[in-house]
């Protein structure tokens, strides 16, 4: 019985109805996913009207962000509970997807709120202001293994955030100890990110609620010993007294500016 080739689509002809290229067809026939019903000995490929139904499969489950070897299974062992079974979790996968992108429109709106902030705001003048308690997610630096290892607890806390789905600002904090403080020793003895709602977890560490002397320091990271001694003097002259830590908010970093000069950072000194 000879086959009426007007009835089949060539590939040419079946990708442009289906809206792909032939590149396309091409792989999912390499792969087995969907084969031309007809292949002449010549190697022209032919493919049928039911093979649309294949194809619509494969589109509806691909726009989900199924993989294409979860598509050829389904299409292997097609029944209504797998199908089910893999609506459902992709449902799932959307609706983490979805927080994960609403997270990210707020650490977005964060990092733009602080950035048209820090434009306008005084620096190198301190003041005292009474503050809420505050929450971090800290890790201690050791400052005998050098700048690689503190790369890698910058991204310990990002790692740390995402698996726990916490919401956090951006860039990355800095805690100085009190007695680093005092000794002026103005490196970072903590890296950390300020989270939005208290967490009970290995990385937390609580800013106490109480008194700050705060002052914004416009300028490079080397140049932040010159405000910590301001503020130590103000301090003295007002007969203050360092009662905690020193934190770190970085308002305008390398982030928006390319010159560290124009850099601006809140410190925070309990008293």
């Amino acid at each position: 019985m000879s086959i009426d080739y007007d009835q089949y689509f060539t590939t040419s002809e079946f990708a442009k109805v289906c809206g792909v290229t032939k590149h396309t067809l091409f792989h999912y026939d390499d792969i087995g996913i969907l084969k031309p019903e007809i292949v002449k000995e010549n190697g022209y490929r032919y493919y049928s009207y039911k093979q649309f139904y294949t194809f619509d499969i494969i589109a509806v489950l691909k726009g989900t962000g199924t993989p294409l070897n979860e598509i050829k299974e389904y299409i292997q062992n097609q029944n209504t509970v797998h199908f089910l079974s893999m609506l459902k979790q992709k449902q799932l996968q959307l609706v983490d997807e979805q927080k994960k992108l609403e997270r990210m429109q707020r650490l977005l709106q964060g990092a733009i709120d602080n950035t048209n902030r820090a434009l306008y705001i005084n620096c190198g003048e301190p003041w005292v202001e009474e503050c809420d308690e505050e929450y971090f997610i800290a890790v201690r630096l050791s400052k005998e293994k050098g700048e690689k290892d503190h790369v890698r607890k910058v991204y310990r806390i990002f790692d740390y955030c995402d698996e726990h789905h916490l919401e956090y600002d951006f860039p990355i904090g800095s805690i100085i100890c009190k007695g680093s403080l005092e000794e002026g020793d103005y490196d970072p003895d903590y890296y950390c990110n300020k989270i939005n709602e208290k967490h009970n977890g290995e990385l937390l560490y609580i800013k106490p609620k109480g008194k700050y002397l705060i002052m914004n320091h416009k300028g490079s990271y080397e140049s932040l010993p010159a405000s910590y001694e301001k503020l130590k003097s103000y301090i003295a002259e007002n007969d203050l007294h360092i009662t905690g830590n020193a934190y770190e908010y970085e308002l305008l970093s390398y982030l928006a500016v390319g010159d560290p000069d124009k850099y601006v950072i809140q410190i925070a000194i309990q008293i």
